[in-house]
C-alpha cells in the first residue's frame, strides 16, 4: 500500500506542475506573440520614417535643381529678349534712314 500512496502522490503531483505548466503558457504565448507583432511594427515604422525622410530630401533636391534649371532659362531668354529688342532698335533706325 505505500508504493502505491507514493505513485498516487507522485502522479498528482506531475499532474500539477502540468497544469501549472499550460496555464502558464496560456497565459504567456500570447504575450510573447504581441511582443513580437509590436517590435515588427516599430521596425517596420522606423524603416517607413527613414524612407519617407529620403524621398522627402530627393524630392526637395529635385525641385532645387529644376528650380535652378529654370531660372537659368529665364535669364538665357532675358538676355536673348535683349538682344532682339537691341537687334529690332538698330533695325528701325538703320530703315528710317
Amino acid at each position: 500500500m505505500a508504493f502505491e500512496f507514493n505513485l498516487n502522490t507522485i502522479l498528482q503531483i506531475i499532474t500539477l506542475v502540468g497544469v501549472l505548466f499550460a496555464v502558464y503558457h496560456f497565459f504567456r504565448k500570447p504575450q510573447e506573440k504581441s511582443e513580437v507583432i509590436d517590435a515588427v511594427f516599430n521596425e517596420r515604422m522606423t524603416n517607413y520614417e527613414k524612407t519617407t525622410e529620403k524621398s522627402v530630401q530627393l524630392a526637395l533636391n529635385h525641385s532645387h535643381t529644376v528650380e535652378s534649371k529654370l531660372d537659368a532659362h529665364i535669364k538665357e531668354s532675358q538676355d536673348g529678349n535683349r538682344t532682339l529688342i537691341r537687334i529690332e532698335a538698330l533695325l528701325e533706325q538703320h530703315l528710317k534712314q
